[in-house]
């Protein structure tokens, strides 16, 4: 239970807060944490962050397609100041399949991560563990994805988060 004026974590069997002294026996009001609306934000900004990932990895499929045939019908714009000569049409080839690469690369990173949220929608012990793992991942994207994994890492892996998630995935899995 957390304390309702200062919001220090306490003991469930705590008569007063032993960080700021309002006692409970008086009130007899006690707050605690809705973790199922936690997990219920964290499913879908899991996914919110997956769609937008996915949107980014098809912009870059087709951005490189139109990349390329703009550069082969304008190879003037290469040119530093109308000096020297333009690359080689081989060279400006490789752009549209390494762009393809890359968002197919994005796009298989999008779609667990989809699942992982769903996962965690419908209270799914792997959904959690996928979570987890990609969370890892997703610390190097700045800032959302950065935000996004220390969020999960505190509803998923605090003492009653980690609780309250098993529980409710035991339920759901029978």
């Amino acid at each position: 239970m957390y304390c309702t004026h200062c919001g220090n974590q306490l003991e469930d069997s705590a008569k007063f807060c032993s960080g700021c002294g309002t006692s409970f026996a008086e009130t007899g009001v006690v707050k605690t944490r809705d973790w199922d609306l936690h997990v219920r934000v964290l499913g879908w900004l899991v996914i919110f962050h997956a769609a937008t990932t996915a949107l980014i990895g098809l912009v870059i499929m087709f951005a490189g397609q139109f990349l390329q045939k703009f550069l082969l019908n304008n190879p003037e714009i290469l040119l530093d100041g109308g000096q020297g000569s333009p690359p080689p049409p081989e060279v400006i080839s490789v752009i549209a399949p390494a762009a393809f690469v890359i968002g197919v690369l994005i796009l298989l990173f999008a779609v667990p991560s989809i699942a992982a949220g769903v996962g965690l929608l419908r209270y799914r012990s792997w959904g959690r563990v996928l979570t987890i793992v990609l969370s890892v991942l997703r610390l190097i994207e700045f800032p959302f994805g950065t935000a996004t994994a220390i969020y999960s890492f505190w509803v998923l892996l605090s003492r009653d988060g980690k609780n309250f998630y098993g529980e409710r995935a035991a339920r759901a899995e029978v």
